[in-house]
């Protein structure tokens, strides 16, 4: 799992971006990448979208951190299986939640600065991975709540 992990983050630090083959005596032409920091939200990107995203998310990680505790109470041969959130679980619920809504946050703050960001296809997709993690959430959920059956 170290290896897979140090593969990943080697891979992500050298990634460069890449592009076709030019034709010879064309002007270039690069997009600029899309940068984060200087994207600040403002009140039209931080709508009722916005907020009920933010809310789902929210409450889908609640919802599944209470089970997940529920479940470790309750049977004593289950274990939290996702290894990132296993070392919190092992620590209490107090620092799971605070860990998880931390996460949302900066899933959510990545999120406004998409929403409000220059490039089209980050204004498109600013929703996607926080309704992923929110169906995530609830897959977790629903499956803790069949494990206290």
């Amino acid at each position: 799992m170290v290896r897979r992990l140090l593969a990943v983050v080697l891979l992500l630090s050298i990634a460069t971006a890449a592009r076709a083959q030019e034709r010879i005596g064309a002007p270039e032409r690069v997009a600029a990448p899309f940068d984060a920091s200087r994207v600040e939200p403002s009140r039209t990107t931080l709508d009722r979208k916005f907020w009920i995203v933010a809310a789902a998310l929210n409450t889908a990680m609640v919802v599944d951190t209470k089970s997940t505790f529920d479940v470790v109470r309750a049977c004593e041969t289950c274990r939290e299986a996702n290894p990132f959130v296993a070392p919190f679980v092992r620590r209490g619920q107090v620092l799971t939640l605070a860990a998880g809504e931390a996460f949302d946050a900066g899933v959510m703050t990545l999120a406004a600065k998409m929403k409000g960001s220059d490039h089209v296809w980050a204004r498109r997709t600013w929703w996607l991975v926080p309704a992923a993690l929110s169906v995530g959430h609830t897959i977790a959920a629903r499956h803790n709540s069949n494990l206290l059956k």
